[in-house]
C-alpha cells in the first residue's frame, strides 16, 4: 500500500501502446470483455494508490481519447518510436526526458490480469528496498535448456522431482520500474537501459493468470475465456473420478 512507500520519491506509471502491431491488427484497441484491451489495465492503476502522476504513451491520438476517458494524462510520442525497430529503451528515455520523477514504473496494456496488489507490492519493492531497477518475471520450475544445453540440471544424473529444481526465472515484463536517473546514464553512456545494466536491480514474481501476455490470436481467445468467467477461476470443492 501507498503508506509503505516513500512520498518523497516522486513515482510515476505510464503504459505504453502502439497503434500498429506484426501479429495481431491493433492489438490494444481490440475488444476484449467488451472493452478495449488497454482499458482493462488502465482501469486497474487507477484502483491503485501508489502513483503521483499515470500516463499512456503512444503516437496514435485515438489513445489520447481512451486517456482521457479514464482520466490519466496523455503523452504522445514521436512516429519515429513507435515503429518496429523503435526499442524500449529508446521510447521510455524519451518520455523520462520530458517527465519529472524518481521512479517510473512501466506496465504494459497486453498483460489484462494484473491485480492492483501486485503493482502495488511491485512498487513497495523497488522503493523499500533502494531499487535502481526491477523486472516482473515468471519461474519455470521444470528442467530448461538453451541452445540445447541444460540449465537446472545434468543429463548423466536421474531427473529430480520438479519441486526440487532450481526455477529458471523468465521476463515477464508485464511490470518493469526503473529509477530515472540511472535508466538515463545507462541509455546515455550504453545504449542500452532495459536491463539495468549498471545499478542495483532485483527480479518481481508474478504467476498464474498475471502472468498472461496477450501476443496472438490463441493469447486472445484464452484471455476472453478468463473474462467471461470475470476473471475468477474457482478451484474450490474439486470434483474426482470415484470409479465405477
Amino acid at each position: 500500500m501507498y503508506s509503505t512507500v516513500n512520498k518523497k520519491s516522486k513515482i510515476i506509471a505510464m503504459v505504453p501502446a502502439r497503434l500498429g502491431s506484426k501479429r495481431i491488427k491493433s492489438k490494444n484497441l481490440r475488444l476484449i470483455g467488451g472493452r478495449p484491451l488497454i482499458s482493462h489495465i488502465l482501469t486497474t492503476i487507477k484502483k491503485t494508490s501508489v502513483f503521483d502522476e499515470i500516463y499512456l504513451n503512444s503516437e496514435g491520438d485515438v489513445f489520447r481519447e481512451i486517456a482521457e476517458a479514464h482520466g490519466v494524462q496523455f503523452y504522445q510520442r514521436d512516429l519515429n518510436l513507435a515503429s518496429d525497430e523503435a526499442t524500449n529503451d529508446a521510447f521510455a528515455y524519451d518520455f523520462l526526458r520530458a517527465t519529472d520523477c524518481e521512479y517510473l514504473i512501466q506496465i504494459l496494456p497486453t498483460s489484462p490480469f494484473l491485480g492492483v496488489g501486485e503493482i502495488e507490492r511491485f512498487v513497495s519493492m523497488i522503493v523499500s528496498e533502494n531499487l535502481d531497477g526491477l523486472i516482473s518475471v515468471e519461474a519455470k520450475q521444470i528442467a530448461c535448456v538453451y541452445r540445447g544445453v541444460p540449465i537446472n540440471f545434468r543429463k548423466e544424473k536421474v531427473n529430480p522431482p520438479s519441486q526440487e529444481m532450481t526455477p529458471i526465472l523468465a521476463y515477464a515484463t508485464a511490470l518493469m520500474g526503473w529509477r530515472k536517473q540511472i535508466f538515463m546514464k545507462n541509455y546515455e553512456d550504453l545504449g542500452a537501459a532495459y536491463h539495468c545494466p549498471r545499478g542495483k536491480v532485483d527480479y518481481f514474481p508474478i504467476s498464474g493468470i498475471s502472468a498472461i501476455d496477450i501476443d496472438n490470436e490463441e493469447d486472445f481467445l484464452l484471455a476472453e475465456a478468463i473474462m467471461q468467467t470475470n476473471g475468477h477461476i474457482s478451484l474450490a470443492d474439486p470434483q474426482y473420478y470415484k470409479g465405477t
